[in-house]
């Protein structure tokens, strides 16, 4: 697969190498079209001055995004600062210049060659013939100076010659105008088909360098499909190389463990057998007890029985912290007291003689304790043994737990390195294709970020064209048989509306049988039914019916033209009333003024005169006012019969005779 990669690799820079080459084609052959236009543009600017016309001429040139290499060129241009010179060579450049302007000063002085160009040839070297045609010829003097009629016969040759010359002067200049013409025409549509010629031949590298990207970038992807192939290959081979040292791993462990198992087992089946022994030699001491004491009654011998029987009460097990320990380094260090060490102290207090029975003599009381002694050294011997056995079951359980573990452990790592290699061979076998499809080939679901297509399926063209044909026959059948259904209901349908028609039809008859039995005949039914020619009778009524319609139609015209002539004059009355109101309103102001004045100077009045003058002064006052109300309302009551009599007017028509 790396090998693969190199030469996918390599055929993607042969790609990128051939269309370089192209490209650098297609870059040197603007390059000449640029120049070929170049060149046309330089004759068709002398053209077009040849022809006085100010049309400008557009040349293309390279965007600096076409010259990289220029980006690495700094131009006079781009520098916006002076240029700093050193002393010397500011003193150098002076020096050239004073050079350059005393050479130009002796050649303006006395220049032969330049006098002699400017003289004969008018400062140019070769004579163009066009700039011949641009010069007018000059009229003979007599044709300035004198008219027409004072000619005599030499100068209306010379006229004539003149005119001869000058008609062809202007032909001349009419040909070389429509050569110019039909040059710049050519010259132009040489520049836009060579420009379009280059345009095809950048949309046909465009084009190219479209599917040479998408070469590229599927050459690339299986690139990338490679790498990934071979970094799960990789992954799988050190995972399975992980899991095969963990599983050996356990395997050990668990050999060891089983190994601690069978030494544990021996050791129990070792330690049962002793056990055995011992509670035989535990059994018999009991049964010797009772031969040893054989001399003694049965009463005694039963006390002794239940002393021989008796055990002292001890705690099994006492914790108690040592006073160095706690002053030690450790403070988890704890003193555990021996229990069977607190049992032979109790059992050494049961045998001293405070609890010996008074019907027992010394020496059988010392040979009892020695007898008893013996005994309890006998059961501790018994309970060591099964202490040691049950410690043993305990590891042996313990063992066994860890053995399951290891065991379960094991055929974990073995199912999962059994899933690893079947992965692996899975993927090794299952080789990956990278195939070309049409967009609309592909009926996968896209996903969020890529489409997935771990479960798709690659089946042939002609299988889904069979497929395609088969659902268009079944729908086919299918729409032939909603059809029928569709046509056989629609027939019900059909008779059902004709039922529903008929039924209408028999109700509408019966209403015209009830409606023409209950008819009551009227003169004007009667006129119509016994009348000759009704055809006639009621082409007068329309004809009358058009008539009033027509003065009607009259009587509104002229009704609204009196209304506007009315409403004219009204507007034309508005007017007037308001400039009156406003003449009014000035003249309000006025009396207003003077009647405060007359009022302070009343005022002034009354303060001097006596009540009596006072009080008629009042009245008078009173009196005015109220004779000024009656006189308002009366103008009031004036103005609003003559508004009632105009809307009482209006009501009625305009009955207008005519002389």
């Amino acid at each position: 697969k790396r090998d693969q990669i190199a030469l996918i690799q390599n055929t993607i820079r042969q790609l990128k190498s051939s269309f370089n080459k192209e490209f650098e084609d297609v870059h040197q052959s603007k390059k000449q079209e640029i120049t070929r236009v170049a060149e046309r543009s330089e004759r068709i600017r002398q053209i077009l001055t040849d022809l006085k016309s100010n049309e400008k001429v557009s040349v293309p040139t390279f965007r600096n995004i076409e010259m990289p290499e220029s980006f690495l060129v700094v131009e006079d241009s781009e520098i916006k600062f002076e240029k700093y010179l050193s002393p010397e060579e500011q003193a150098a450049l002076e020096e050239r210049k004073r050079l350059e302007e005393e050479r130009r000063r002796q050649e303006q002085a006395d220049n032969a060659r330049e006098r002699a160009l400017d003289s004969m040839m008018h400062g140019k070297l070769e004579i163009r013939p066009e700039d011949e045609l641009q010069k007018d010829l000059e009229k003979p003097e007599f044709m300035l100076t004198k008219t027409e009629e004072q000619w005599n016969e030499e100068e209306i040759k010379a006229a004539k010659e003149f005119e001869k010359k000058e008609k062809h002067l202007f032909e001349e200049r009419e040909k070389y105008r429509k050569a110019l013409e039909a040059e710049l025409k050519k010259l132009q549509t040489a520049s836009v088909d060579g420009m379009n010629s280059f345009d095809e031949k950048l949309n046909k590298l465009f084009r190219h360098r479209i599917e040479i990207q998408k070469t590229i970038n599927q050459e690339e992807l299986k690139i990338v499909r490679l790498a990934r192939s071979v970094y799960q290959q990789e992954y799988l081979e050190e995972r399975e190389g992980v899991l095969s040292g963990i599983l050996d791993e356990l395997k050990q462990s668990k050999m060891k463990t089983q190994e601690e198992v069978s030494d544990a087992k021996r050791a129990i089946d070792r330690m049962r057998e002793e056990h055995e022994v011992i509670l035989q030699e535990d059994r018999a001491i009991e049964k010797q007890f009772r031969k040893d004491f054989a001399d003694l009654d049965a009463f005694t011998l039963d006390i002794l029985a239940k002393l021989y029987k008796r055990r002292p009460k001890v705690t099994k097990q006492k914790v108690v912290t040592n006073e160095a320990s706690s002053r030690s380094s450790n403070p988890f260090h704890v003193k555990i007291e021996d229990p069977d060490k607190a049992f032979l102290e109790a059992m050494a207090d049961l045998d001293s003689d405070i609890h010996r029975p008074d019907i027992l003599e010394t020496d059988t009381w010392e040979r009892f304790v020695e007898a008893r002694t013996f005994k309890v050294e006998s059961e501790l011997k018994v309970k060591h043994h099964n202490q040691k056995i049950q410690d043993l079951n305990t590891y042996l359980q313990r063992l066994g737990d860890q053995d399951d573990l290891m065991k379960s452990r094991i055929e974990k790592a073995f199912q999962q390195l059994n899933e690893l290699r079947e992965k692996k061979l899975r993927f090794l076998m299952n080789l990956e294709i990278q195939l070309l499809l049409k967009q609309g080939q592909v009926e996968v679901d896209p996903g969020v970020f890529s489409t997935e297509f771990h479960n798709a399926l690659l089946i042939h063209r002609s299988v889904i064209e069979d497929l395609n044909s088969q659902i268009v026959t079944l729908g086919e059948a299918k729409v032939a048989a909603m059809v029928d259904c569709k046509d056989y209901y629609k027939n019900i349908h059909l008779l059902e509306w004709e039922h529903e028609k008929m039924l209408m039809e028999g109700e509408d008859l019966s209403t015209k049988t009830r409606d023409i039995q209950t008819l009551r005949v009227t003169k004007e039914l009667q006129v119509f039914l016994f009348a000759e020619n009704n055809q006639q009778r009621m082409q007068k009524e329309i004809q009358t019916l058009e008539k009033t319609i027509k003065l009607n139609e009259n009587m509104h015209k002229r009704k609204v033209s009196d209304k506007k002539r009315i409403l004219d004059r009204l507007n034309g009355l508005i007017r007037d009333k308001e400039a009156e109101c406003v003449v009014l309103d000035g003249e309000l102001k006025e009396l207003a003024v003077s009647l405060v004045e007359r009022q302070q100077i009343q005022e002034a009045c009354v303060a001097d005169m006596n009540p009596a003058a006072a009080q008629r002064m009042k009245d008078i006052v009173a009196r005015r006012k109220l004779v000024d109300l009656a006189k308002s309302q009366s103008q009031e009551v004036a103005v609003l019969r003559a508004e009632v009599e105009r809307l009482r007017m209006k009501t009625f028509p305009a009955l207008v005779q005519n002389n």
